[in-house]
């Protein structure tokens, strides 16, 4: 596979045999997460847990800290079961 970059529009080009597609690269893309990763004590955005713990097929805890406050809690994500 190649990776072709167009700088003039802004536009990627991957492409091999069997395979082409396009995708536009957006400038002000921001993570999906951005606005839930927030300390609940201060408020202060959180950029990754401290750590994170697979508990089960479904479930994965993250243990978080904040710099600016030093609140600590722990989210626990649950998973839809495999289709």
């Amino acid at each position: 596979m190649t990776l072709n970059i167009d700088n003039a529009s802004n536009t990627r080009m991957a492409s091999s045999t069997n395979m082409r597609s396009s995708t536009r690269i957006v400038s002000d893309t921001r993570l999906a997460a951005y606005d839930k990763n927030n300390c609940p004590q201060c408020g202060e955005w959180l950029l990754a847990p401290d750590w994170s713990e697979y508990r089960s097929e479904r479930c994965v805890r993250h243990t978080w800290s904040c710099d600016a406050c030093g609140y600590a809690f722990e989210t626990d994500v649950f998973f839809a079961a495999a289709a």
